[in-house]
């Protein structure tokens, strides 16, 4: 079983706009993922939930493409900001792709919300 993964060290976001086209699905928001300069993974958000392609990794760019509704745009792209070290991971016969983060310890983050909450 093919499992392709990688660290993702920087990002770049890219919103289109253009005609709606019949049988023709377009991102309507692009992330494009790289590993110390490479580019690794091209997330794409679509509208709505119907149509969303097919995961899917390309041996000729070796890039993998993964497919998300709109909805999860601000969900991923807050992972990118927030978190260290951030992967990505597909698996080649099923299809299945993720972003995940790296190991922390557990409510890390609620600690320094509360001291905040505090001082304000």
């Amino acid at each position: 079983m093919k499992v392709i993964t990688s660290e993702i060290t920087e990002y770049w976001v890219h919103f289109q706009a253009g005609p709606k086209q019949k049988n023709l699905t377009h991102a309507r928001a692009i992330i494009k993922c790289y590993h110390d300069d490479v580019f690794v993974l091209r997330v794409n958000f679509h509208l709505g939930k119907k149509n969303i392609p097919e995961n899917y990794h390309s041996v000729n760019s070796k890039l993998v493409y993964l497919h998300y509704p709109m909805s999860m745009f601000s969900k991923v792209l807050d992972i990118l900001r927030n978190e260290k070290p951030i992967y990505f991971s597909y698996s080649e016969p099923t299809k299945l792709g993720f972003i995940r983060t790296g190991t922390e310890p557990v409510g890390e983050g609620e600690i320094e919300k509360i001291e905040l909450e505090e001082v304000l």
